[in-house]
């Protein structure tokens, strides 16, 4: 009995990382449940070590026990938990007083116990009763299986390196002028001077990256998802038919090695391939990260600058940097390569300014709609523009080394997933301005292929289909074009809004560039 009154270090440790799981905002709808199991790891070690630097400046078990999940509470909980329990064990220890009149460290030992018994009882009750309540989405079951009755008529030796990157957020140039005073054209014909054609009536087939590049990899829109997932909210149930595509399948059958370079954003933060290309040696994933950056783990971030992917501005920074660093490089390799790169800008946070000066611009996900407060407006506009504008140099750059290092000319898609959303409204799309949103970026880079093959309203959901007919003969049929919307608390729902997408925003005069 007495042994047991001594394993509240190895409680307080083995539950911080479920009840950081189901504290904190937003999460549980990026994050799966299974992710908390190497944290957790982590904790029950730090519990074990300061169990042992415990009995070994005191010699004593007992003592030892308390020591350990002081430290370990005050290490691995947030501030207002360590707190709650620190008080509520003082509470206890003044009641043993005034009742039995003393107290030692079994009655201490007794009052941890008991309080790490009931936070694991109330956290996991709430982790359990979440995770058994939530379904998935897998490639197998749920994606249609578009290339499997294709057949491919082009000669192998003839296969281009294809790479498709995304510029999250990034909007078409005539809503950039309209909605936000923007001139894009000079970016727009350079990338035509380079051989590129724009889709100049491009738009987004989703409002959100998660649907968004699900349907461009899967070259189909996501119908059969909605009854699987039902009233859902969660995005990481959806992340494997980012993981393993219909494209990616179709390119590796046909002898293609994969080179997926790191997002920083797990969902299309791709390891398994060919090359997973990272800037750093160790790079966590986003609840491994968070578990360390969010508690007082944190203290590790100043050793680890050059190591781990911890959050920070400086880390984002150079993680879109080198992606376009990285991408020219990958020319080089030998064979045929699929070429992923999902590239968080120019979406918030805004870590540039226009001439790639670092800023610290922590404006995310305004969420203004319609109804809008024109400080921030002209806040997140600033900082978008600026960013935007920087991307550009960026982004003619890393093509000029792309084509320079390519030993024969490869197919580039430079696609946004979507638009800026100052004044999208994820709740209504009554009330938003679903023309913002939707209208993307769109450019394709196809040698040997005429620019009028390319429907100037091409949609991501027919980009792969395009370029499979194109180059590997195959003849898959085109879809029309939709555009789905979905409110936050059921993203799998989908409601078709085709004929709003291209309606004039009614943007109150107070917040026009």
């Amino acid at each position: 009995m007495k042994r047991i009154l001594l394993i509240h270090p190895f409680i307080f440790s083995a539950i911080s990382a479920i009840i950081l799981y189901v504290s904190m905002l937003n999460v549980t709808v990026f994050i799966p449940p299974h992710d908390v199991i190497l944290p957790s790891i982590l904790a029950v070690i730090v519990g074990l070590i300061f169990n042992l630097i415990g009995f070994a400046l005191t010699r004593d078990v007992k003592s030892a026990a308390v020591f350990a999940s002081i430290f370990v509470i005050g290490l691995l909980y947030l501030w207002p938990l360590f707190l709650a329990v620190i008080g509520i064990t003082i509470l206890g220890i003044l009641l043993i007083r005034i009742i039995l009149k003393k107290v030692g460290f079994n009655e201490i030992n007794l009052i941890m116990t008991s309080v790490g018994i009931f936070l694991s009882v109330y956290y996991l009750y709430q982790f359990i009763g979440f995770s058994i309540g939530q379904k998935t989405v897998t490639y197998v079951n749920f994606v249609q299986p578009v290339m499997a009755s294709q057949e491919v008529t082009a000669s192998s030796s003839q296969f281009p390196d294809i790479y498709y990157i995304i510029l999250d957020g990034y909007g078409r140039a005539d809503m950039l002028q309209t909605i936000h005073g923007y001139d894009n054209t000079a970016f727009i014909a350079e990338l035509e001077n380079r051989g590129f054609v724009v889709a100049q009536k491009s738009q987004a087939n989703y409002p959100r990256t998660l649907l968004s590049v699900a349907s461009t990899l899967n070259m189909q829109y996501l119908d059969s998802i909605s009854d699987a997932m039902d009233s859902s909210h969660s995005w990481w149930p959806a992340g494997d038919i980012i993981q393993h595509s219909e494209v990616r399948q179709f390119l590796e059958q046909e002898g293609y090695q994969t080179v997926f370079i790191s997002s920083g954003w797990d969902l299309t933060d791709i390891r398994d391939g060919t090359y997973y290309l990272k800037p750093y040696p160790i790079m966590l994933r986003n609840f491994q990260a968070a578990f360390i950056s969010w508690t007082n783990l944190n203290f590790l971030s100043g050793f680890s600058q050059s190591v781990i992917s911890l959050p920070s501005n400086e880390n984002s920074r150079r993680g879109i940097l080198y992606s376009f660093e990285t991408l020219p490089e990958v020319s080089s390799y030998a064979g045929r390569k699929f070429i992923f790169a999902h590239i968080l800008a120019p979406h918030p946070p805004f870590l540039f300014n226009s001439d790639g000066e670092p800023v610290d611009e922590n404006f995310f996900y305004p969420k203004f709609g319609i109804q809008v407060d024109s400080e921030n407006v002209s806040r997140y506009r600033r900082g978008y523009l600026e960013q935007l504008t920087y991307i550009n140099r960026l982004t003619l750059e890393m093509i000029d080394g792309i084509r320079a290092n390519s030993a024969t000319p490869p197919v580039i898609i430079l696609q946004g997933d979507h638009g800026p959303d100052v004044f999208m409204n994820y709740d209504d799309p009554h009330k938003a301005c679903l023309y913002e949103r939707y209208s993307i970026l769109n450019a394709y880079y196809l040698p040997g292929i005429r620019p009028n093959v390319i429907p100037e309203d091409i949609s991501p959901v027919n980009s792969f289909r395009l370029i499979f007919n194109l180059y590997f003969g195959t003849n898959v049929a085109m879809l029309p074009n939709h555009q789905y919307f979905s409110p936050n608390s059921n993203i799998y729902q989908f409601q078709d809004v085709t004929s709003l997408t291209e309606i004039p925003c009614d943007i109150p005069d107070s917040v026009q560039p």
